[in-house]
């Protein structure tokens, strides 16, 4: 069997942690970008929508921002989309950890408004194309 340099690279445990790091910041970086361009929405609109700089969105969309959960839900808040959140598990046929929307419940009245956040349950298994 033949191995690449990048499968050298991560058959180490340290390198394979920085390759696991890169590939989430690209693929969250990749998929706002589709969301933008599916959506039309330019970096100038997205960083008003935002409260932010042009440079702002770029850096984040380059990757050059160090982009938190909060971040990455707000920017795709601001393009009406919600960013979901699966775990796949390194071995190969092991299939795809993902929990449910969550229910979100109000109190009504003279009483101080009150979210109950209560998850549904899991998903385990290979999700349909």
């Amino acid at each position: 069997m033949m191995f690449t340099q990048l499968d050298e690279f991560i058959a180490n445990p340290e390198n394979r942690k920085i390759y696991e790091q890169e590939r989430l910041l690209v693929d969250a970086t990749e998929l706002l970008s589709t969301v933008m361009e599916t959506t039309g929405t330019k970096r100038t609109e997205l960083a008003q929508r935002l409260g932010k700089s042009k440079a702002y969105v770029t850096q984040i969309l380059r990757g050059n921002q160090n982009l938190t959960l909060k971040t990455l839900a707000d920017a795709f808040f601001a393009l009406n989309h919600r960013l979901l959140v699966v775990a796949e598990p390194m071995a190969a046929g092991a299939g795809l950890v993902l929990t449910r929307q969550w229910n979100v419940t109000q109190q009504a009245g003279n009483h101080v408004v009150a979210n109950e956040y209560s998850p549904t349950e899991e998903f385990y298994g290979d999700i349909a194309a």
